[in-house]
């Protein structure tokens, strides 16, 4: 599966816009809650981006790693209040030894390991035995999300089909992997509904606040804004209110190394 590829050098300072400053997600506190519940004394995060998630381990353990290519995205997070140990990397290649941690796991990001499954095999090795492996993300493959920008700017919607693995993929590469109690799991619900011109305040729809926008170019992505501003139009012509919705399942695979 060829991955779009994406400067996140040059989105890296407002990358952190799209996150809330207030309590964790629901997918922050099933990280925390995951980290408890395996007792993780170390900890890897694979395209750890900002080190937004891996902040929050804090809480669990001062062993944690944060592995990501984007130079950019590492100098944001030595920003971290948290101590963490960073290198610049690609998730097919991890640089650790055999059986060094109790938690591997990636949010929002395997979509853009350009081997998704040797991202896997990977995992299993540096995992100590009895530690697990959890995968965040969506599955546009499996018909039930919606999300407005899929609707008013073009071609992104395939690309994402392109980009993800479906929940079956991923299990079933996890399983040839030799994981073993392979499952996943709803750990947040994302939905939103923008009424009217409100959605242009929506952080999400920034160009750089999520990488299928950023993937477009700045021809495409004020294309996709020129439509919504056109229904905008079209609809306060008529005198009535567009809705603007997102409802998207993110899940959690799951998968623990044999002890």
């Amino acid at each position: 599966m060829k991955t779009p590829f994406l400067n996140y050098d040059r989105i890296a300072p407002e990358y952190n816009q799209r996150y809330s400053s207030a309590e964790p997600s629901e997918r922050g506190q099933a990280l925390l809650n995951l980290a408890r519940q395996v007792r993780a004394g170390d900890i890897l995060e694979v395209g750890s981006g900002t080190g937004y998630w891996l902040n929050l381990l804090h809480l669990i353990t001062p062993n944690l790693y944060g592995l990501d290519f984007s130079m950019g995205m590492l100098q944001q997070a030595k920003e971290q209040p948290a101590r963490l140990k960073l290198a610049r990397g690609a998730a097919i290649h991890l640089p650790y030894r055999d059986d060094s941690f109790n938690l591997v796991y990636c949010v929002d990001a395997i979509h853009h390991f350009g081997d998704q499954r040797a991202f896997i095999a990977e995992a299993f090795r540096v995992l100590k035995p009895g530690g697990v492996l959890a995968i965040i993300g969506n599955d546009p493959h499996d018909g039930t999300a919606q999300w407005y920008v899929y609707d008013y700017f073009e071609s992104v919607l395939e690309t994402d089909l392109r980009r993800y693995s479906s929940a079956e993929t991923l299990l079933y590469w996890m399983r040839t992997e030799c994981f073993q109690d392979v499952s996943s799991q709803n750990v947040e619900h994302i939905s939103s509904v923008h009424v009217g011109r409100g959605v242009l305040n929506d952080p999400y729809l920034k160009h750089n606040a999520t990488s299928q926008l950023a993937l477009l170019t700045g021809g495409q992505y004020q294309a996709g804004i020129q439509k919504i501003n056109a229904a905008l139009a079209e609809a306060e012509a008529r005198h009535e209110s567009i809705v603007f919705r997102s409802d998207i399942q993110v899940k959690m695979y799951l998968g623990c190394k044999p002890t």
